[in-house]
This record gives structure tokens, sequence and C-alpha cells, in this order.
């Protein structure tokens, strides 16, 4: 297959260097050949290539066969006379696997597949020799019974056991070889198998050549047609072609076509999810609008709700510490039926956050460069939900944050904590047991600093709610409550605890005003 077909529908892309994943790839080729120490045109000569070629592969600007790769590991190899390690390899081939997959996703499925046989082959090889190695050790094995048979007079006293223990070696190694001879089999089989499903893909790859140019009204009655043939599979891969390789605009007016058709085809939630995940970041920033548009005037709450969540799910998976600012600044001022779509994408991938420092780099860098006061309610909701599976995780993000500069969304995370749905002001619940141990699990610093800001805050409710919520969930144990009202005293700020709600409603129960008065009798009103 040419490179032409290899980036079909991303070709003028891929040339002004605008797919990201064949740029880097095409750095990490030019790294590797600098190490040659040759200019362009005298490998291109070397290994008889145009040198725009040569160019364009090192440049990011074509995608590489795997044969140029293969062929200038060989050389680095030679020239510096130490071979590349494995892992460098490997990850070399998955670099240029990943271009191929935003490329062409049909020939990434195929070279895939051919990976998975070699390494299928290797596997059998590997059978291969356990089972001559077994055979080797079972007649080595087999001739010693035979020995100690004929040496059975000057072995007599110790026949007996030497003979069963050999014997019970050989039963042993014929079940290994039983088992290693069913794995040959096995990868064997599974080599067939793969080997017939490259070979199919490569005959309907060849088959199918250069991707039509449909019209788009066309495009619709073949979709209908395979749909009333049942050919399923079909129309999925169509439009999932259609998601990442037809206009934006023909997209579009894919996705209402397909909302108007109910749920007679696929749903829409289908092309919105291909459409998030394939596209480039630009371009998903640009079909938001669609999306926005799309659910304002869904009547269908159901369906309206699928899009959406499908979309926001497919943002979500593709956000990282790096990009999030380019989703969340992109979509931040289009709202969904709900909230804005930035914070929903950006909500989403906190709650993905497997550590409190990756959930405070996606909020920091997601904010970057905002001028406004930003308090995030929906993502700092998000952080406090946390608290039912990890009680110290929004905690340290709070933290986390208030030292990244954003107190706003610190202290929005402690209100919702505090004043949230989980806030009881009658028994303890258990969330309040895992509040109280969240912040008692907390090492000493951190608890001291997350004290510190709640009195720099000066939010009496907030103040009321959290030592309330502190008090409850610890029960018997003090030690928390003690220690908050310990930090507030040489801050001069016992005084938040008297605060009253405007009907005069004191903002701590009347059990935590007495122990506070008992503890600090002096403390102002």
């Amino acid at each position: 297959m040419t490179e032409v077909a290899r980036t079909r529908g991303n070709s003028s892309r891929v040339e002004r260097g605008e797919v990201a994943e064949v740029a880097a790839l095409g750095n990490v080729l030019k790294e590797l050949f600098n190490r040659l120490g040759i200019s362009q045109n005298q490998y291109a000569h070397r290994v008889h290539l145009d040198k725009s070629a040569v160019s364009r592969y090192l440049g990011g600007q074509r995608l590489a066969p795997q044969e140029f790769i293969d062929r200038l590991v060989a050389e680095v190899e030679e020239h510096v006379g130490v071979p590349l390690q494995l892992p460098a390899k490997e990850a070399l081939r998955n670099q240029r696997l990943e271009a191929l997959r935003v490329c062409n996703p049909a020939e990434f499925e195929l070279e895939s597949l051919r990976g998975e046989l070699a390494r299928s082959r290797r596997e059998t090889d590997r059978a291969h020799r356990n089972i001559e190695a077994l055979h080797a050790l079972l007649e080595k094995k087999e001739s010693e019974v035979r020995h100690v048979a004929d040496d059975l007079t000057r072995l007599r006293l110790d026949w007996g056991a030497s003979q069963q223990g050999l014997l019970r070696e050989i039963e042993q190694l014929r079940k290994d070889l039983v088992d290693a001879e069913r794995l040959r089999a096995d990868a064997e089989r599974r080599s067939e198998d793969l080997r017939e499903h490259v070979l199919r893909l490569e005959e309907e790859l060849s088959e199918r050549g250069p991707a039509e140019d449909v019209p788009l009204e066309a495009f619709k009655d073949r979709l209908l047609r395979m749909w009333e043939e049942e050919n399923f599979p079909e129309v999925a891969r169509e439009l999932t072609e259609a998601a990442w390789a037809r206009p934006l605009e023909e997209v579009a007016e894919l996705l209402r076509w397909l909302v108007g058709q109910g749920a007679g085809l696929v749903t829409p939630e289908t092309l919105v999810t291909d459409v998030g995940r394939l596209r480039p970041v630009d371009d998903v920033v640009r079909f938001a609008p669609e999306v926005a548009r799309l659910g304002a005037e869904l009547e269908d709450r159901s369906v309206r709700t699928g899009v959406l969540d499908a979309w926001v799910a497919a943002l979500s998976s593709r956000v990282t510490e790096r990009n999030v600012a380019v989703f969340y600044q992109g979509l931040k001022d289009l709202e969904s039926p709900f909230r804005s779509q930035g914070e929903l994408v950006l909500s989403r991938a906190v709650r993905r956050a497997g550590t409190p420092s990756q959930a405070v780099g996606l909020i920091r860098n997601a904010v970057d460069g905002s001028v406004a006061p930003v308090r995030l309610s929906f993502t700092a909701s998000t952080v406090a939900g946390r608290l039912r599976t990890d009680e110290t995780f929004p905690f340290l993000v709070a933290l986390g944050l208030r030292e990244a500069g954003l107190p706003g969304v610190a202290s929005n995370i402690l209100a919702h904590l505090s004043l949230g749905r989980f806030a009881s002001r009658t028994r303890p619940t258990v969330e309040d047991v895992r509040f109280c141990e969240g912040v008692h699990h907390l090492d000493a610093s951190a608890r001291d600093a997350l004290y510190a800001f709640m009195a720099e805050l000066g939010r009496d409710r907030l103040m009321g709610r959290f030592a309330d919520r502190l008090y409850r969930g610890g029960g018997d144990d003090l030690r928390p409550i003690d220690h908050l009202l310990d930090v507030l005293a040489s801050r001069d700020a016992l005084g938040l605890l008297a605060g009253k709600a405007e009907d005069g409603t004191p903002h701590i129960s009347g059990e935590l005003r007495r122990y506070v008065d008992e503890r600090h009798p002096s403390r102002g009103q």
C-alpha cells in the first residue's frame, strides 16, 4: 500500500505538519538520523530514496513507512557500534502505530494484527524449544532409570527410593510434555487464525482502493440500504470513517440526520463519540457548538442527555495536563442544557484523576491565564464527591489549589464538603465519619495548613458547618475538633464559631457550642 493510501483523508494536514502524532514521530526520527552525521541528500542516495521523501519523513510532513524506520535504526546501530535497546525500538514502533491510527484506522488495525501475528509465531517457537528440551530431559531420565536397573545389585539398598523418585519425575515430565504440546497447538491455531484475519483484511483494503468522494445525500442513502440489509458492522465502519474524514459541516448535517431517523438507525451518540475521540483538537472545538445547538433543540431529554454524555466522555478521555487548557478555554463559553461544556469535560477528567496532584494540575492548567476569579462549582462538587472513595483526596486537592493560587476553587471544594447535601445538623452520618477520618488522616503539616486556610477565609457559616461535621464525625474521639479549636484560638479566630444566620440561627449546633464554651470560655462572642 502506498504512503498516499496510508494517509488518505489527512494528507494535506500531514503535509502541513498539523497531525501531532506524525510530527512527533518525525522529531524522533530526525534525532535518530542526526547521530549519523551526514546530510539528508547523502542518506537519500545511500538508501535509494528521493531526497524530498527523506526530508518529509524526518520533518513530520509524511508518515514514514516501517521499512524506512527499520533501515534508519540499522544504519544508526552500525554507525555507533551499539544496538538500539529493545524497549526503545518497541516505543518507536508504537509511536508510528499511534500516528498510523490517527491517519488511517484501517491500516493501523492491519499493522496491529501483523504485530500480534509475529508475537504469536514467537510464542509458537518458544513452545517448540520447550518441547525439545522436555524430550531431551525425558530421554535423560529414562536413561538414568535403565542404568539404575542395570546396577540393581550394587544399588540394592537404596534402589526402591531412587526408582520411585525417578518414576515420579518421569510422570511429571510426561504431564508437562502434554501441557506443552497443548500450548503449542493453541499457539499454532491462534497464529493460523491471525494469519487468515490479516489476509482477509489485506484483501479487503486492496479491493477498497482510494476513498470515494461520495456526496452526502448519496452516502445517507447507502447507509439506509446497508441498514435494511442488516449489514450493521459496515454501517458502523462507514460512520466512523465519516466522523474523521468528512468536512465538519457534513458531519454536523449527518448528526442531525441521525437524530431525525430516531431509533431506526445508529444512535447519534456513536457519531459524536467518534468525532470527539478521532478528530484533531481544533476540529473538536469547532464542532462543539453543533453539539450545544443540538442539545438546545432536542425535546427528548433522554436523547439530549445521551448525546451530551457521549460527547463529554469522548473529550474527557483525551484530556491531559498538557492539552486541558485547549479543551476548557475552547468550550467554557458553550452552554449545554445543564452547564458549560468546558466545565463538564474538565470535571469528568478530574473525576478520572488518579492522584490529588494530577487533579490539581488539570484544574490549574485549565484556567491558566484567566483574569476573572474562578470558582468552578461543578468541578469542585466532583472533587468533593471523591470523599466517598478516598477520604483525603478532596482535602489534598483543596490545599494544592490554594498553593497554586486558586483559593476560590479551593474554598468551593470545602464548601461542598461542609455545606453540601451530605451535611447533617442532627446525628452523625457515614459521610460525617468519612469527613472526620479524611481530616484526621492528613499529616500534621497538611492539617495545620487546612485549618489556617479556613481561618483565612473568614466565612463563619462555612467554618461553623466544617466544625460541626468534624465534631459529629469524631464521635468519642475529640482530638480532631480539639486541634481545630487550638489553631483557631492561636489565630484569634474562635469568633468565627459564634456566627449566626439572618434568622438568628447559630451556624454550629448547640452541643458543639457548649463544648467550645467549656474548653474556651473566653472565646470572642
